[in-house]
């Protein structure tokens, strides 16, 4: 009952949510700072944390996907009748 509730409120709230302020903007066609524009080139540590993240849980799943792999290749190859 409380996850019921908690995903409730997770998905009341979303409706809320915008994008940052100068991401929300349109363009206006102003001269652009030079400091504002090298901002926006760069992540933010978050967002480079979440990447890191994706690539992480990614490269565990291949990881255990190939240690699987070969462990299965083990087996097959030990069951096999020798005269074969």
């Amino acid at each position: 009952m409380k996850l019921f509730t908690f995903l409730s409120l997770l998905i009341a709230s979303l409706g809320t949510a915008t994008a940052c302020p100068d991401c929300a903007l349109q363009g206006t066609g102003g001269q652009i700072e030079p400091l504002t524009l090298a901002s926006k080139t760069a992540f933010s540590s978050s967002t480079l944390f979440m990447i890191g993240v994706v690539f992480a849980v990614v490269g565990f799943m291949f990881w255990m996907m190939v240690r699987t792999c070969r462990e299965i290749s083990r087996d097959r190859d030990n069951s096999s009748p020798i005269g074969a």
